[in-house]
């Protein structure tokens, strides 16, 4: 019995070690002064390792679709690299409040140059180079995705009842 034991202790131990990642996607939107969206899938880079490899090691990027880093609770400047990234990549740094502060466009793929803003980001999105451009993303476009505050949380929702 006791061997019995030891035997589903080992396969428990193998099949959770054993366990495929489990990739975060969410839904996020730019959305500028006009109100014009511009919707991306994105992977969600919230634990140290996931934030550590990011876009690491892939060879492309699915069109409208990215990274975004959770950094608000590091409390260290932002410092974004391109280390083993094979992927020509767009950089916008975002504030708590989901407006985007900083761009940095077309970071070099490979590169251990360091990306640095201008103050602590509370987000970074990757997307694939060039989208900044090609959609007109500005500084002062807010980001909506369930991380930050509503650009106007007094503004009634639409959807709601008044009764």
């Amino acid at each position: 019995m006791q061997k019995f034991i030891k035997l589903v202790l080992v396969v428990l131990l193998v099949t959770s070690c054993s366990k495929s990642k489990k990739v975060k996607y969410d839904d996020l939107a730019i959305v500028n002064g006009d109100n014009v969206k511009v919707e991306y899938k994105v992977e969600l880079a919230q634990t140290h390792d996931e934030m550590e490899t990011g876009l690491m090691n892939r060879d492309s990027l699915k069109a409208n679709s990215g990274m975004l880093f959770a950094l608000g609770a590091i409390e260290v400047p932002t410092a974004m690299w391109m280390k083993d990234t094979k992927i020509p990549l767009d950089m916008i740094f975002i504030d708590k409040d989901g407006d985007v502060y900083w761009i940095y466009e077309n970071a070099e793929p490979n590169s251990e140059k360091l990306i640095v803003p201008p103050y602590q980001a509370f987000a970074v999105l990757e997307v694939n180079a060039g989208d900044v451009k090609k959609y007109g993303i500005t500084l002062g476009d807010h980001i909506k995705h369930s991380w930050f505050k509503q650009k106007n949380p007094f503004q009634p929702d639409s959807s709601a009842s008044l009764d």
